[in-house]
C-alpha cells in the first residue's frame, strides 16, 4: 500500500494503520495531530484523479465538509500530500466502530422487518440533511457498501457515508469493481441525472434487499464482463423490464403498508417516486409497526 503504520502526512495526519482498499484507493487509520476525533484517509487511486474534473472533487468535498448529521460520515477534508515527488489527493472522514451494512447482510442474508426498517430511518434522517441542505447535496451512490453500521450505542446506527465523490472520480472512465453498484442507480442516472428522487430509488434497493435478500430485479452478472458502462447500462435497462416480484412473497413479515411505501420508492418512472429522502422517510415512518420506540426490537442475534 503507498502508506504504512507510522508516517506522517502534511505534518498533520500520522497512520495509525491501513484498513483496506476499494476499487477508488486505499484507506488508513489516522490520527489528527490536534484533534482527538477518530478519522480515516482515504487516498485516491492516481489513473482516476488524472482523469477527474478535480475543480468539482474538490468543490464537493468543501460543501460536503459543511454538513453534520448524526447519521452522515463527517468529511473533514480533501487535500493532497506529496510522496517521491508525487501529488496524491486524499479525503479524510470520521471513523465508524462497527461495519458495513454489506457486511452485515453476508452473514444474515437478509433482515428482520424492525431491524431494516431502524437501519432506513437512520439513513433517511441523515440523507434528508442532505437533500435540505444549501447547497442541496445529492449522494449519488447510495448501497450497501456505503451504509456503515455504528455499534457505539444501545442498538446499531445507520450511518451514510461515501457521498459522490466516487461518481464524479469515474465519470472518464469504467473503475474495475466498482461496477456492483451500478445495480441501484435509478434510471435517470445513467443519462447523467442526479436527483434527490435519485437517492430514493438506491435507498428503496437497499431496503428491498435488506427485507428479501435480493435486488429488486434480478441481473445476469455471470454473462456479463461489468467493465463497459454501455454494457452495464444495457443489461440493467433489460432486466428492469420485468415486473418487479412484489417483497411479501419473499418476506411475509411485510405488510401491505409497508409493501406500498417500498415499490413507490423503486418506481422506476421519477414522477411517480418519493421526491425526496424527506417524503420517503415520512411514509416509511408511518408504515413502521414498532411498538417499542426505544429499538428493543434489537437482539443480538440480530447481527450474527
Amino acid at each position: 500500500m503507498l502508506l504504512s503504520r507510522g508516517n506522517i502526512i502534511n505534518d498533520t495526519y500520522k497512520v495509525i494503520f491501513p484498513i483496506g482498499q476499494g476499487a477508488f484507493g486505499e484507506v488508513f487509520r489516522v490520527k489528527h495531530k490536534y484533534f482527538n476525533d477518530p478519522q480515516v484517509m482515504k487516498v485516491y487511486k492516481d489513473e482516476y484523479v488524472e482523469k477527474s474534473e478535480l475543480e468539482e472533487v474538490l468543490n464537493e468535498g468543501q460543501v460536503l465538509s459543511q454538513l453534520s448529521h448524526p447519521n452522515l460520515v463527517k468529511v473533514y477534508s480533501i487535500n493532497t500530500f506529496n510522496k517521491n515527488g508525487k501529488a496524491h489527493y486524499f479525503m479524510t472522514m470520521g471513523y465508524v466502530s462497527g461495519e458495513s451494512l454489506k457486511q452485515l447482510l453476508k452473514r444474515k442474508t437478509k433482515l428482520d422487518v424492525p431491524v431494516a426498517i431502524s437501519i432506513m430511518i437512520d439513513v433517511l434522517k441523515g440523507l434528508k440533511a442532505a437533500h435540505n441542505n444549501k447547497p442541496r447535496i445529492v449522494h449519488r451512490d447510495i448501497n450497501t457498501d456505503n451504509i456503515l453500521l455504528s455499534y457505539d450505542d444501545h442498538k446499531p446506527v445507520g450511518i451514510l457515508g461515501d457521498f459522490g465523490i466516487a461518481i464524479l472520480l469515474d465519470k472518464a472512465h469504467s473503475i474495475p469493481g466498482a461496477a456492483g453498484r451500478y445495480l441501484y442507480f435509478a434510471p435517470e442516472c445513467f443519462m447523467g441525472i442526479y436527483l434527490p428522487a435519485s437517492d430514493v430509488f438506491s435507498a428503496g434497493c437497499v431496503l428491498y434487499k435488506m427485507l428479501t435478500g435480493s435486488l429488486p430485479w434480478q441481473y445476469d452478472l455471470v454473462h456479463s464482463t461489468l467493465d463497459d458502462k454501455e454494457e452495464i447500462s444495457y443489461m440493467i435497462n433489460s432486466a428492469r423490464r420485468e415486473k418487479v416480484k412484489k417483497p411479501s412473497l419473499s418476506n411475509s413479515d411485510i405488510d401491505e403498508k409497508l409493501e406500498k411505501v417500498i415499490m413507490k420508492s423503486i418506481e422506476k418512472k421519477m414522477e411517480n417516486r418519493y421526491r425526496t429522502a424527506g417524503s420517503f422517510l415520512k411514509a416509511l415512518e408511518n408504515a413502521n409497526k414498532t411498538e417499542d420506540p426505544s429499538g428493543g426490537y434489537w437482539k443480538e442475534q440480530d447481527l450474527y
